[in-house]
């Protein structure tokens, strides 16, 4: 019997470089999925070994993580699906 498997993890460097530039074009266009992707990527921040992710860091992620779905409640259009990909949402025609 093999031992079960654990999902792989993004690299950290990797991670946390994305969610820097995620957050910075945030700030220039206020784009509702990409607040969902900053918040989808500061909870994966949160699963990762203490020895690669500090508990410190991991407890800001949880705090910036919930910040971050008002955020993008405040913001989405109610009836928009939470989505990155335009082309997943179903036509009207």
């Amino acid at each position: 019997m093999s031992a079960p498997t654990t999902p792989r993890l993004p690299d950290t460097a990797a991670l946390l470089a994305s969610l820097l530039s995620q957050m910075t074009r945030f700030s220039c266009l206020g784009c509702p999925q990409q607040a969902a992707q900053i918040r989808r990527e500061l909870a994966l921040l949160q699963g990762y070994p203490d020895e690669q992710i500090p508990p410190l860091l991991k407890q800001v992620a949880r705090r910036l993580e919930a910040q971050w779905g008002e955020l993008h409640l405040s913001i989405a259009d109610e009836n928009a699906p939470e989505t990155l990909h335009p082309a997943s949402q179903r036509a009207l025609h």
